[in-house]
């Protein structure tokens, strides 16, 4: 690629960027409900999750159990955000992010997050998923046009593993790059590495995870 097309690769992703942060309110939203400084040592009310501002961290404990049911999870902050699992974590709501997402976990933890609403999974720009991390995608979207993980950039798996689910025959990923110093876990029967992209399997139907790479 030359370096005038990387240069307009990287305008395209940061006009995009800037296009969604403009129609996103600032800040982290689980539905209505605003992150603030007061509510941020425990999020719910429960002890399960908390937020460090200054770090831009999300730490979600074991048995994190979140349920926004049609919903949607937004964060909007100017910088990439860090969740690290200290147990395993369920979402039950999609997430647009304007902010690149890096997760981390101390132990063999998995963040759970599905959605059955209309809309991708998870819409990022980047992901990175580390250490001994696991990320479990499910999208149960009755409309085709959605992915279980939308992301503008490059996802990389880093140690970790990334697991997508759909439930329609729809694409499982829509993203620029996928780096994979790790492990992609596809449903039983039918999941394939393959030279243009990964294939899963949607309802016994093939779902395909497609690289989208610049000429």
């Amino acid at each position: 690629m030359t370096m005038k097309k990387l240069l307009s690769v990287c305008l395209m992703l940061s006009i995009a960027a800037a296009s969604m942060a403009q129609n996103m309110p600032k800040g982290i939203f689980f539905g209505e409900k605003q992150l603030t400084s007061s509510n941020a040592k425990d999020i719910f009310g429960d002890g399960h999750a908390s937020y460090d501002a200054k770090k831009h961290t999300l730490v979600l404990q074991e048995g994190c159990q979140y349920r926004l049911g049609k919903g949607f999870v937004t964060i909007n902050t100017g910088s990439p955000l860090l969740i690290i699992l200290k147990g395993n974590a369920n979402i039950s709501a999609s997430i647009i992010s304007v902010d690149p997402i890096v997760l981390q976990s101390e132990g063999e933890h998995t963040l759970n997050i599905n959605s059955n609403i209309s809309g991708s999974t998870l819409k990022c720009p980047a992901i990175t998923v580390e250490h001994s991390a696991s990320l479990y995608l499910l999208s149960r979207n009755s409309q085709k046009g959605h992915a279980a993980l939308d992301c503008a950039g490059d996802v990389t798996v880093n140690g970790g593993s990334l697991r997508l689910e759909v439930t329609t025959a729809d694409y499982a990923a829509v993203m620029k790059q996928l780096v994979l110093n790790g492990s992609v876990i596809q449903r039983p029967k039918g999941g394939k590495v393959a030279e243009d992209g990964i294939y899963c399997m949607g309802d016994g139907m093939p779902a395909k995870i497609i690289r989208i790479v610049p000429e």
